[in-house]
């Protein structure tokens, strides 16, 4: 059995698209879920999001182990919330990460060292997504091609739609491989 631990974005909350079919794709293995919620105080990034993240992804996984002691948890999170990588890789948790910052080296070299599998999703057109850096990190990586920081593509609403699906689906793998 499976908990999912949902972390959302700086402002992208997790009834947004990709962390609303991330909570399908758990709710559909039966899985437990936290789904944290916050408010990002004003300045936060200039400061380090690093100790933010981790206490809220922390308190969600005490949640979790208190709800359903012996289920496996899988952290999933988007953008802001990959600031966990370091506090995930310390307790080698499996990880799906949506819209990482990869420009951020910390973030990177923490997802690199996690020995639990990891699912990084990116886009072409993202600010934060350094393809090179995603490979080195040993770890799975779906690009969607001209996808933004939402993985939005230019375009008709079908080719978004689609891209949503290959998310989805790689999601779906993902959990699917960890039991």
């Amino acid at each position: 059995m499976l908990t999912g631990i949902v972390v959302p974005g700086r402002a992208y909350t997790a009834q947004a698209p990709l962390l609303d079919l991330a909570d399908r794709a758990l709710r559909d293995r039966r899985a437990h879920i936290e789904t944290i919620s916050w408010t990002v105080p004003s300045g936060l990034l200039d400061v380090g999001p690093e100790p933010f993240v981790r206490a809220h992804v922390d308190a969600a996984l005490h949640r979790a182990h208190r709800a359903a002691p012996h289920a496996r948890p899988v952290v999933i999170a988007k953008s802001l919330g990959c600031w966990a990588a370091a506090l995930v890789a310390e307790r080698g948790l499996p990880a799906v990460w949506l819209t990482p910052v990869l420009t951020a080296d910390e973030v990177v070299a923490a997802i690199g060292r996690n020995p639990a599998p990891a699912l990084l999703i990116g886009g072409t057109a993202d600010f934060a997504w350094v393809p090179e850096a995603a490979q080195a990190t040993g770890k799975t990586v779906v690009t969607v091609v001209d996808g933004d920081h939402g993985l939005r593509v230019p375009g008709p609403l079908r080719r978004y739609t689609d891209a949503l699906g290959t998310v989805a689906t790689a999601i779906e793998e993902f959990l699917d491989a960890l039991g």
